[in-house]
C-alpha cells in the first residue's frame, strides 16, 4: 500500500494539504463552487475535528490521543474537543462561527440555544456574543 498524501478534485481544481492546484483556465463561474468548498471546509473543521476526538476517546480513551500526536497542539485539540463535547450538534448553527459557539460552550444547552439565537438574529459578532454571555453569566449570578 503506497503512502500517497490525500487530495480532492473538483472538476479542474485539486485541493492538497498545503495547496490548490487549477488546471488550465477554467471559466469565472467555475470558481465559485471550489471556493465555496475551501470556505466551508475551513468554517467545519473545527467541528469535524472536535466530533472524530469526542468519539475517539469515548471509543479507546486514551491510547486515543497518540493517534494525534504532532499533527496541532495539544491545547488546540483540546478546545476542539472540549467545544463539540459541550455543545451538541443539535445546537450548532450552520451560520455562526466555530468562535460563537465556543462562547456559549460553558452555558446549559437551552441558554446556549437562547443566546445563539440572539446572535443569529442581531448579526452579532463572535467577540460580541463573547461580551453578550459573560454580562448574561453575570446577571444569573446577581440573580
Amino acid at each position: 500500500m503506497t503512502n500517497t498524501p490525500p487530495h480532492i478534485s473538483l472538476e479542474k481544481f485539486q485541493f492538497t494539504s498545503s495547496a490548490v492546484q487549477v488546471a488550465g483556465t477554467p471559466e469565472l463561474e467555475k470558481w465559485a463552487g471550489p471556493l465555496q468548498f475551501a470556505l466551508w471546509c475551513q468554517r467545519a473543521s473545527p467541528w469535524w475535528i472536535g466530533d472524530i476526538l469526542r468519539a475517539g476517546e469515548m471509543r479507546y480513551g486514551e491510547e486515543f490521543s497518540q493517534v494525534c500526536e504532532g499533527h496541532v497542539s495539544a491545547d488546540m485539540l483540546s478546545r476542539y474537543e472540549s467545544v463539540a463535547r459541550r455543545v451538541p450538534p443539535e445546537n450548532r448553527r450552520d451560520s455562526l462561527s466555530w468562535s460563537a459557539h465556543a462562547a456559549v460552550a460553558r452555558l446549559t444547552p437551552h441558554d446556549q440555544r437562547d443566546m445563539l439565537d440572539l446572535a443569529e438574529k442581531n448579526g452579532w459578532t463572535s467577540e460580541k456574543l463573547r461580551i453578550k454571555v459573560r454580562e448574561f453569566v453575570e446577571r444569573k449570578r446577581n440573580a
